[in-house]
């Protein structure tokens, strides 16, 4: 087993079945994402507004990705005060 996240454990299946089980889920997507289009379009929402909301839904699901974006915009705005300082210094 190989543990992705530290409270989910996953299974390695060989690579042809991967390969059919990323296919089938692409598809998956491409569907729901094709019908939330659709829907988002027929209430005259607009593509950044469809886009926001897609990835803030995604961000929801995946709290892992959300905390890891948190902690590099975290670092960045210290080095960024760190490179202000080191500006003003010189």
């Amino acid at each position: 087993m190989i543990t992705g996240h530290r409270h989910i454990e996953t299974r390695r299946e060989p690579p042809e079945r991967e390969a059919a089980n990323k296919i089938q889920l692409a598809s998956r997507l491409d569907r729901h994402l094709a019908q939330a289009a659709k829907l988002a379009s027929e209430y005259g929402v607009s593509p950044d507004a469809f886009a926001a909301a897609a990835w803030h839904a995604y961000l929801h699901a995946s709290p892992a990705l959300a905390e890891h974006i948190e902690r590099l915009q975290f670092i960045a705005s210290h080095r960024r005060i760190a490179y202000r300082r080191r500006l003003a210094k010189a």
